[in-house]
């Protein structure tokens, strides 16, 4: 029995970033998981036990399929960091910050 893998976005969910329905897990941190880090499809398999390697096939495929929405995410995740850097007590993190942009 063969059954399709739906990637969603739902505005309460992940703050409408695509996911695999039925879950909380993101498109973007399978497919920046594993095309970016070089993890592979078994690494998430064990990462995250509840998935079904066709659910992270079709993450990865999302993931591919949508590159102009993963480099927005990405820039989102990137803004964020910095965002949270700068406004950080730690010594030396505001200086990390400004050598990375």
């Amino acid at each position: 029995m063969s059954t399709t893998v739906e990637i969603v976005k739902t505005p309460d969910v992940l703050h409408g970033k695509p996911r695999i329905e039925g879950t909380r897990i993101g498109v973007f941190t399978i497919g920046e998981s594993v095309r970016a880090a070089g993890r592979s499809v078994e690494d998430m398999l064990t990462a995250y036990p509840d998935l079904t390697r066709e659910q992270v096939e079709a993450a990865l495929a999302y993931y591919d399929d949508h590159p102009e929405a993963m480099d927005i995410l990405r820039q989102q995740k990137e803004a964020t960091r910095q965002r949270v850097l700068s406004q950080s007590r730690a010594p030396g993190a505001s200086d990390d910050a400004k050598h990375r942009s």
